[in-house]
């Protein structure tokens, strides 16, 4: 299900993929199924971040310097862990002192790291100057003894993870020649304060910040094309309506306020429309929203309700959920031709489709007894069930295309979720806020 991808790999796995073609002193390109039975994770040490500082000069300093060696060292494991190459050996095992080894090749016992096992080396100093952060970080191939990556970044001590995460993405894209999405955000809904309100977090779930605050009913936030504005559903003035948050400038303002409703806003994937529900003559059908001049065009007309629309990347189709054929299906729009196809047949109720980012599968969440993560091509064949367990909902895919975000509630608690796009390794996000529903991954950021 994934695509073949490009990795930078080390010597010895050049070695075992090319039988030798390649010289075990140098790099170079081979291509892998991260999907396919060949390969497998690399086992790698990582070690606890070294303060490059002066002894701290009081409790307090010490205090944050040991808060963000714990941050720094936390956000590369979880970076590490979630990009599916690596798996990290046991920090009991490791025999160089993180505390007296030095940060570059030159300083460092590779062999030490070969006696445990250890094919791959991640090592960081930081320097805490006020609320300035300075780390560097090095990523070594333990068999050449070689530095495949280094970068030297500045943050601030208030979000360490996030120099971290600027780093992984730079490794990602070493490794695969594609963007990793360490730095991508992840918005939500939450009611756990009483009132349902808007947050955005990173997309590990950390550093979680909440965006509206006006103590009514806020939901389904979905991102601009360019990560610079949200597009949610508010009842604050009584019906629900249309906002547009502008991230930059903190500006709030109606978008499509209509009588009647107004919801399922997703912008085009030019940012030039937004497709919506709006009330019909006989009921809820979806409109097209051109941002350029403000009209409105009627896409469906049926006794139906049409409600959540997904683009499709090329921006010519829409995946909808529509129960005019009875329970709740999932459907696709031809917008050039006006015609609509049904997808699903199965599952007493099917809704929220999401369309990867590379255009070949619909993901949706399907309800027989509890709500289940699936997957389906655009022309309806081949559906897969991901998730098997617990309520899950909403999903949202990653801008990767390699994972899908959503919604899941077990024994009455509802947090958020990650999985791949084959239905592996499901980790689950500590927001720190609860209840969290209805995620929506952010594009790329700049």
């Amino acid at each position: 299900m994934h695509p073949k991808m490009t990795i930078r790999a080390f010597a010895f796995l050049a070695v075992f993929l090319l039988q030798a073609a390649l010289s075990s002193l140098a790099w170079g390109k081979v291509y892998i199924d991260l999907a396919g039975p060949a390969f497998k994770k690399l086992p790698m040490g990582v070690q606890e971040f070294k303060d490059l500082g002066p002894a701290p000069r009081s409790a307090e300093e010490r205090a944050l310097r040991e808060s963000v060696k714990k941050e720094l060292l936390d956000a590369a494991l979880t970076d590490l862990r979630f990009s599916g190459f690596f798996t990290v050996i046991d920090q009991k095992a490791y025999i160089e002192d993180a505390g007296s080894a030095g940060l570059t090749a030159g300083e460092t016992n590779f062999r030490n790291w070969r006696t445990i096992g250890a094919q791959a080396l991640l090592k960081g100093g930081f320097l805490v100057e006020g609320e300035k952060l300075t780390v560097e970080v090095r990523f070594f191939d333990t068999a050449t003894e070689k530095q495949v990556i280094g970068k030297k970044l500045t943050g601030s001590v208030k979000n360490p993870r996030r120099v971290v995460h600027y780093f992984s993405d730079s490794l990602h894209e070493e490794l695969t020649g594609s963007k990793g999405v360490f730095t991508t955000k992840i918005l939500f809904v939450s009611g756990k304060d009483g009132n349902k309100e808007i947050y955005v977090s990173d997309y590990d779930g950390r550093n979680a910040v909440k965006l509206t605050r006006n103590r009514s009913i806020n939901l389904s936030p979905q991102w601009s094309p360019d990560g610079k504005k949200v597009l949610y559903v508010s009842y604050k003035k009584g019906a629900p309506s249309l906002y547009l948050l502008d991230l930059s400038t903190g500006r709030d303002e109606p978008l499509s306020a209509k009588p009647g409703i107004n919801i399922s806003g997703r912008f085009s994937p030019d940012g030039t429309k937004v497709a919506l529900t709006m009330s019909g003559d006989n009921s809820p059908e979806l409109v097209l929203l051109d941002l350029r001049t403000m009209e409105y065009k009627r896409l469906t007309s049926n006794h139906g309700i049409d409600v959540s629309p997904s683009w499709s990347p090329d921006g010519t189709k829409l995946a909808y959920v529509s129960d005019s054929a009875g329970n709740p299906h999932i459907y696709v729009l031809d917008l050039l031709s006006g015609k609509s196809r049904r997808l699903t047949f199965s599952g007493r109720y099917n809704s929220s489709p999401a369309w990867s980012p590379d255009g070949k599968l619909i993901a949706f969440a399907r309800s027989d007894r509890s709500f289940n993560i699936w997957v389906v091509r655009p022309d309806g064949e081949k559906p897969a069930q991901l998730t098997f367990s617990g309520d899950n909902r909403n999903p949202s895919w990653a801008p990767d295309g390699r994972h899908i975000v959503f919604s899941s509630t077990e024994k009455g608690v509802a947090s958020l979720k990650i999985i791949r796009s084959d239905g592996t390794e499901a980790m689950r996000l500590n927001t720190g806020i609860g209840g969290e529903k209805a995620p929506s991954w952010s594009p790329y950021l700049k």
